[in-house]
């Protein structure tokens, strides 16, 4: 089986529901092109489910319908609701979120070419896709969709977790790592006087003046 990542469009959910585009006829990162009429999409029609980055074991909803048109295929995703009586975090609702906030927006199908369906460019598909194609499968089984990460925006991510959007333990539970806000070293000048002196003399100055006392200790 052959995975391909697109950057293709995911909306903004509505509901349980996000439209997308799962493959587009572009030249991707191998220089391949999947020809959208040519897909067949029989066998994953029988149990439409949407992984996430093709992981068996996380399942974030199902493929209501696919719609075929001019260079591309659009799809209609419904995440998985969540069980009644559920506890604790739910996947798909970690990924709808992501999704929402843009950060989460690649799309990831999993196909394998049919007898006689892959060709190397002739001069009309270098003329349509570009010198840069280097192989065209005109006809292919559709076998796995699946909601995928693209290089990640950590700018994103943290301003997700500042804006309550996702958890920083959802993060760390569902993604491996916890999102850290960069740390800036600013320097200041101090007088010449220590920073320990500085201190000592002010805490003895303090107290002094909280017994009532006159401080008498060196001025600066």
């Amino acid at each position: 089986m052959i995975r391909k990542l697109f950057d293709t469009t995911l909306d903004t959910p509505t509901g349980a529901e996000v439209d997308c585009i799962i493959t587009t006829e572009s030249i991707d990162r191998d220089g391949e092109v999947l020809i959208s009429q040519g897909c067949d999409s029989t066998e994953f029609d029988k149990n439409p489910v949407v992984f996430y980055n093709h992981d068996y074991a996380m399942p974030i909803g199902k493929v209501l319908g696919m719609r075929r048109g001019a260079g591309k295929i659009d799809a209609t995703i419904e995440f998985a609701e969540r069980p009644e009586g559920y506890q604790g975090d739910f996947f798909p609702d970690f990924v709808k979120a992501l999704v929402g906030q843009g950060i989460v927006k690649g799309i990831s199908v999993g196909f394998m070419p049919k007898p006689g369906g892959t060709r190397k460019p002739t001069a009309k598909d270098k003329q349509t896709f570009g010198d840069d194609v280097k192989q065209v499968f005109s006809q292919w089984k559709l076998l796995e969709v699946s909601v995928a990460p693209l290089p990640a925006n950590g700018t994103a991510l943290i301003s997700a977790v500042k804006k309550g959007v996702v958890s920083p333990s959802q993060v760390k539970t569902f993604l491996g790592s916890t999102p850290t806000v960069a740390k800036h070293l600013i320097e200041i000048e101090l007088p010449d006087e220590g920073m320990a002196a500085r201190v000592s003399r002010l805490t003895r100055e303090r107290k002094a003046r909280t017994k009532g006392r006159i401080w008498s200790g060196p001025s600066r």
